[in-house]
């Protein structure tokens, strides 16, 4: 990857953080309805990245606990 992707991509991903900030902001008094969007968010995001067999792997993972995972975890980095 080139160093002009590269920076590319940190200004988007800190763009969308501050916008992910602002609405944990707007929505700090009911943690519930701010954490339900961001799983939205995140399983939209997964989906489109990984595919709907490892973004269910994933969410079951989340949902259940690593420890507890009927899965042999392997730590990857996802480029």
């Amino acid at each position: 990857m080139t160093i002009s992707k590269k920076i590319g991509r940190i200004k988007t991903q800190n763009i969308v953080l501050d916008d992910v900030f602002y609405f944990a902001e707007k929505y700090k008094a009911d943690p519930m309805v701010l954490s339900a969007c961001l799983m939205i968010v995140a399983k939209s995001i997964y989906l489109n990245i990984l595919g709907p067999n490892q973004t269910a792997d994933m969410l079951h993972l989340f949902a259940e606990g690593a420890e507890n995972s009927m899965y042999d975890i392997h730590k990857e980095t996802i480029y």
